[in-house]
């Protein structure tokens, strides 16, 4: 694949993997920098990318798992203890209803808690997620149904 052609089908995507990093990784910085990896690592392999029928979906998938994989890495340091001395400040409480409802959306399923991110945080239509999850779009409507239920009982 020439620099032109990498260019031209690739780099329009930026954007929704910048979505996709800031939702998982919650943090622009750390966005940024996994949309960077995600557009190096493409360009490492740009000689098999030709055969992508869906570049969107591919790339979609292959930032998700890099995020993934950011998530697991952080969340293994945090169960390190800190060394004496560093101490964090409590935060803020949130209001009562809101320490409900993300009680209620920790509680989920992962799998739960990626459709809901998917859908919510990066605005990807269902046509999009019945892409990159490879269920049908009947199927997700179904899901996000319950998964509204699930959320308004424990609250």
């Amino acid at each position: 694949m020439t620099p032109e052609e990498f260019t031209a089908r690739f780099l329009p995507l930026g954007e929704g993997l910048y979505r996709i990093g800031l939702s998982l990784l919650e943090s622009q910085e750390e966005a940024r920098d996994a949309v960077q990896d995600v557009f190096l690592k493409m360009w490492a392999t740009r000689d098999s990318l030709d055969a992508i029928r869906d570049p969107r979906a591919w790339s979609y998938i292959l930032m998700r798992n890099l995020c993934v994989d950011r998530v697991r890495a952080r969340e293994k340091l945090r169960k390190e203890p800190l060394p004496a001395g560093l101490a964090a400040d409590p935060p803020d409480e949130p209001p009562e209803k809101l320490t409900r409802v993300l009680a209620a959306v920790r509680s989920l399923p992962d799998k739960d808690r990626q459709l809901l991110r998917m859908r919510l945080n990066q605005d990807l239509s269902y046509e999009e997620i019945a892409q990159l999850t490879g269920q049908s779009e009947l199927a997700l409507r179904v899901a996000f149904h319950r998964i509204k239920n699930k959320i308004r009982k424990k609250i």
